[in-house]
């Protein structure tokens, strides 16, 4: 990732507004290109010998945490809605900003 890029993450999230990166053509290009690479397969479910749809991809790695992870395939995971839900609402009434 360039510079000019992790210093607009960086600033979306001192702004709170992680939203716009995650509608951003940059994200939604990363996103297209992991699912594709992974057949839209929930990688969680594929390790329990399930194979369901991936719809959402997800960062191992929180965003807020480590922007300079943001764009990395490493850091990317698909995943199913349920293992989604199930990762940001991990705590009863638990939600954070990274849920889309």
């Amino acid at each position: 990732m360039d510079e000019n890029t992790l210093n607009w993450i960086r600033q979306l999230i001192r702004e709170n507004n992680l939203h716009e990166f995650y509608t951003s053509s940059v994200w939604r290009k990363t996103q297209s290109q992991i699912l594709k690479e992974h057949h839209y397969e929930c990688q969680r479910c594929k390790e329990k010998g399930l194979l369901i749809r991936a719809r959402t991809v997800h960062h191992k790695k929180y965003l807020r945490d480590y922007p300079e992870l943001a764009l990395t395939e490493e850091n990317l995971e698909p995943i199913c809605e349920k293992c989604h839900y199930d990762e940001h609402h991990r705590k009863q009434g638990f939600m954070n900003e990274e849920k889309w």
